[in-house]
């Protein structure tokens, strides 16, 4: 399917565009998050030819345009996906992955894109979108959206299900952030997710030598919309290693946005300003 401009999909579906801006104002497309991911990182050594892609968003097939795209920019990827996006790699998967890294003159780099996802129909509905071959809605992130009812409904199994183990961490992540009686809806989750996963992620990497290992950190929600269409809400962005400081250095890509970029409703293009 050819490229559209964002602007064309917020006048061809007004409430798809309305509920965008609404839950997460700044949103990108995919195309334009990746281009200036990318160009960004490139000032500070981070090439293909010398990094490698680790990327964990959630299992869901909807999901693999993100997937795709970091392939794209980065080459090879190591795959550390789990059912909404959360990060259970672990100590060992983690070991694994960073061994496969390139070395260049002493370093070895890597660029880690963790991300949970959601979805908005054109009729500006959250959560719910179409699939190829399926006449009634479903749900994204579905594994979310069960902890949303179980919660309405009053009723968790905080039981450890070792035929549903990624559920379990979940729900129990999640669990472990919201004070009883908290009532939640689909994008309050979605959003703190993002921030678990934020979490772990910095916990599971920080075991890391930065003098041996520069790295990056996307993290984000990816949006799925119209015509297949696929955005990015930026959430957080740096990089670390030891030229770079004692601290994680944030690099500041996404002040003011670009409502008119263009839309991926594909791959993404060419890196883009």
């Amino acid at each position: 399917m050819t490229a559209n401009t964002a602007s064309a999909i917020a006048a061809q579906f007004p409430e798809f565009d309305k509920a965008l801006q609404h839950y997460f104002p700044g949103a990108l497309p995919l195309s334009k998050y990746m281009g200036r991911t990318a160009k960004a990182l490139a000032k500070y050594g981070f090439e293909d030819e010398n990094t490698m892609g680790m990327i964990a968003i959630c299992r869901d097939e909807q999901t693999d345009p993100l997937y795709e795209a970091m392939v794209r920019y980065w080459g090879k990827t190591f795959n550390c996906c789990s059912l909404a996006g959360f990060v259970t790699m672990g100590k060992t998967g983690l070991a694994s992955a960073t061994a496969h890294t390139p070395i260049e003159d002493g370093l070895r780099r890597f660029v880690f894109c963790a991300m949970p996802h959601i979805a908005i129909s054109r009729n500006g509905e959250v959560g719910l979108m179409y699939r190829d071959g399926v006449e009634a809605p479903s749900h994204a992130c579905g594994a979310l959206e069960t902890i949303v009812e179980e919660l309405a409904a009053g009723h968790l199994n905080l039981e450890t299900d070792m035929q549903d183990i990624e559920q379990t961490i979940v729900r129990q992540k999640i669990l472990s952030q919201l004070r009883y009686g908290d009532r939640v809806n689909l994008v309050d989750l979605t959003q703190l997710a993002s921030k678990i996963i934020a979490t772990d992620v910095r916990n599971l990497l920080s075991r890391l030598d930065t003098t041996i290992f520069h790295y990056a950190v996307m993290h984000g929600i990816q949006i799925h919309g119209p015509f297949e269409s696929q955005w990015v809400y930026p959430v957080d962005f740096f990089i670390v290693g030891e030229q770079f400081g004692e601290q994680p250095y944030r690099l500041d890509t996404f002040a003011g946005g670009d409502r008119d970029a263009a839309a991926s409703l594909s791959k993404p293009d060419e890196i883009a300003g």
